[in-house]
């Protein structure tokens, strides 16, 4: 065993006297840290050459001596080096939790004479494009950092040689997702695949990305094509896997994927291992400074200071002439534009006489019991019950919502216009939509809603009518798009928010996402609303035991309700792993309470699927309940003892709202609109994604349930009361609608 100050290790495979043969060799053994440091990867340096090895491998009985229990983390590494003809150091290095690299070891060492010559090493002229983005967005997140260290550890991260692995027999299969990319939504990577043993069943497939967190996958899937040539293998019918697992909030790249499998027999067995790099499609990234030739050529002298220390070729500016167009496109495709220009738009005059009939048309992206349409619902029966006006409504996907639009006395008409999203040019998208033989030019407005709703601002524009494009969303375009249709077309839902007469945000955070195209000055800020009214009188005329005997809940239950749509952007997961922090303190510091973990608005599919096994497998079926989709959710506001919202993405949502308006205890993430919302004051407030901060919140909040302190749910009662009754916020909206329309 190896000591240094910070780790302890042992390198159980070596070539003796660090003699390598010709061709690859193995290194292998396992690293624990006393100081109670984190191993985040190892890779091995051969002079200037790195290869990165597989790290977090299980070691029973290692695990179990230095954890005191089997893990994760788990202690085992290995690698699997090339040395080069002539090699003379070997360095092995580990990055820690912190992402600093640490020399453990080094050696001298000598190659067989017939080793290869060393590779040619990639010219910096090549990696340039693919350099520049990373390394500044690289830079917020080590503040403080030199550039130099932070180029250094950009271009070291591209030459290091990954080590793969694939399923040896008697296992088969193939990991399918993720490939050189992987697509992370909200903190979580997609993982798809097959996998069969030849001689023993599989019980279980899991897979790791943080050293901490070991997630389930869904295992024992139907597959139909692996017949042809593994005819004769045994559950290859059933043999497909996919699911998620949970990234660091700092990961760095290359990150290291590994798929286990455990066998009936109780062994456990890496399948696969690889290095992939994170490709965000949802959820917050770290955003890149916006777009400046300064900024660009700083990040170009960096990464060429770097590429000399490395010793790469083609560092002249000579040869680098070629590389700076391709790597200033590939920058300023991602950088925001520079928003000096972009403030919010002059009140529009208020037309000087009312319009009636005033024909209003509503276009919801869908009617599901979802934030969005409630909104938009709310709005519409504002806006009818003004004199002389006349709301319809329009969705290209039906849903729950319809009865509650048609028994308020707003008509709603479902349309479709799916080929919108598979049109490949402008042209042939604006078809589909007029397919739908909408009658825009019948009404005085048009109120899109969503900017997914976006191509009903251009038909208005096209028909000569006045619209409002209500954006809910914090994502960027691009970036929440991509999965919906072409890179192509991307320009034609940003020229919807200049095509539309207003553009009306409820959250300044969500308006100074989209603040670049808002050089039209049609953008405007108004604050969204709760029906203060609705709430007492529902308060009043329920008792918290007929909805305790309503939904099947005990008298001497506490409580603690996560209401919102159950998707990866509500950030469920986290709920849960929180919950299975909190089960063993809780028992001890609230011995003999029924503390119960409710998550309100379950939808059947994939992230649903992956939470129920998520729960099976921790254990916590006793402790928590999924609720569906409903109509009644004021019925778990009033049931909530706290309220918790766990999102990853949010514009300006009304649960907060509506919980503070119940005088819930609340806990949230404090992400896009909500900080606007509410503060410290009134909530307790963590980051997403941080389950260990998360955990403490409801601890918190749990122990002010039981003291009867409810100094913060009276403090958040009075400002959404102040600031977001409706009394004040709907005139206001109604008012820009009346305007837009005499515009």
């Amino acid at each position: 065993m190896i000591e240094t100050p910070h780790w302890q290790f042992d390198l159980e495979v070596k070539p003796d006297g660090w003699r390598f043969p010709a061709g690859a060799s193995w290194i292998a053994g396992w690293i624990w840290s006393p100081q109670n440091r984190l191993l985040t990867d190892i890779r091995c340096w051969i002079d200037g050459r790195p290869f990165l090895g597989v790290w977090g491998l299980p070691k029973p009985g290692l695990d179990e001596r230095f954890l005191h229990r089997p893990g994760p983390p788990y202690l085992g590494f290995t690698l699997l080096v090339h040395p080069h003809a002539g090699a003379r150091l070997l360095r092995l290095e580990v990055r820690d939790q912190t992402n600093q690299w640490t020399e453990i070891f080094r050696t001298g060492i000598s190659t067989a004479p017939d080793s290869a010559p060393a590779p040619t090493m990639p010219g910096l002229p090549a990696l340039l494009p693919d350099l520049v983005a990373p390394l500044l967005r690289l830079q917020p997140r080590r503040a403080g950092a030199p550039l130099a260290a932070l180029s250094d550890e950009t271009v070291s991260s591209r030459l290091g040689e990954p080590l793969d692995c694939l399923p040896v027999p008697p296992f088969h299969g193939a990991l399918e997702e993720p490939r050189e990319s992987g697509w992370i939504r909200f903190g979580r990577l997609s993982i798809t695949g097959w996998l069969a043993h030849r001689q023993r069943p599989i019980t279980r497939v899991t897979a790791m990305v943080d050293p901490l967190t070991e997630g389930a996958l869904l295992h024992g899937i139907k597959r139909t094509d692996v017949d042809g040539v593994f005819a004769d293998l045994p559950g290859r019918e059933n043999s497909a896997f996919v699911g998620h697992v949970d990234l660091p909030a700092d990961l760095a790249v290359p990150a290291l994927l590994k798929v286990f499998a455990e066998l009936d027999n109780g062994e456990k067995h890496l399948v696969f291992a690889k290095r992939f790099t994170p490709r965000i499609i949802a959820g917050s990234e770290a955003a890149l400074p916006p777009l400046s030739r300064a900024t660009f050529l700083s990040a170009v002298l960096a990464l060429r200071g770097a590429a000399k220390r490395h010793g790469l070729p083609g560092c002249g500016w000579r040869d680098l002439r070629p590389a700076l167009g391709p790597a200033w496109r590939a920058y300023s495709a991602e950088a925001p534009p520079r928003t000096d220009a972009a403030r919010l738009a002059p009140e529009l005059p208020a037309p000087r006489e009312t319009r009636n009939p005033f024909r209003v048309l509503v276009v919801t992206h869908n009617l599901n019991f979802e934030g969005a349409p409630w909104f938009i619902f709310e709005l519409a029966r504002h806006l009818a019950a003004q004199p002389g006006a006349r709301v319809r409504v329009v969705s290209p996907q039906d849903g729950p919502m319809r009865e509650v639009f048609t028994k308020a006395g707003l008509p709603v008409t479902v349309v479709d216009v799916s080929a919108m999203w598979r049109a490949d040019s402008e042209t042939a998208l604006h078809a589909a939509v007029d397919a739908a033989k909408i009658p825009w030019s019948e009404h005085d407005l048009v109120i899109a809603n969503t900017m997914v709703a976006f191509w009903a601002a251009h038909a208005a524009a096209r028909a000569g009518v006045p619209s409002l494009l209500y954006v809910h969303e914090s994502a960027a375009i691009r970036r929440f798009i991509e999965p919906l249709m072409p890179a192509a077309l991307f320009p034609v839902v940003e020229s919807a928010f200049r095509a539309a007469t207003r553009v009306v945000f409820t959250a300044e955070s969500s308006r100074r996402v989209f603040a670049y195209l808002g050089d039209r000055r049609n953008f405007c800020l108004l604050p969204s609303w709760v029906d203060a009214g609705r709430v007492d009188t529902f308060a009043a005329a329920h008792s918290a035991a007929s909805l305790r005997a309503k939904h099947g809940f005990g008298a001497d239950e506490v409580l603690v309700i996560n209401i919102g749509s159950v998707c990866e952007r509500k950030g469920q997961h986290v709920f849960i792993q929180a919950v299975e922090l909190l089960r063993e303190e809780l028992a001890f510091t609230h011995p003999g309470k029924k503390i119960r973990f409710v998550m309100v608005g379950a939808r059947e599919g994939l992230y649903l699927e992956t939470l129920r096994e998520e729960i099976r497998r921790l254990g916590l079926g006793e402790l928590t309940r999924f609720i569906g989709e409903t109509g009644d959710i004021f019925d778990f506001y009033a049931l909530a003892d706290v309220f918790v919202c766990t999102s990853f993405e949010e514009s300006f949502p009304r649960v907060i709202l509506e919980s503070a308006a119940f005088r819930r205890l609340i806990v949230t993430t404090n992400v896009n609109g909500i900080a606007e919302m509410i503060g410290p004051g009134e909530a307790w407030l963590v980051p997403p994604g941080e389950r260990y901060r998360l955990a403490e919140a409801l601890k918190l909040a749990l122990a002010a349930h039981f003291a009867g302190d409810r100094a913060k749910a009276e403090s958040a009662r009075a400002v959404v009361m102040q600031k977001y009754h409706e009394a004040r916020s709907l005139p206001r909206h109604a008012a820009l609608a009346r305007a837009a329309a005499g515009s």
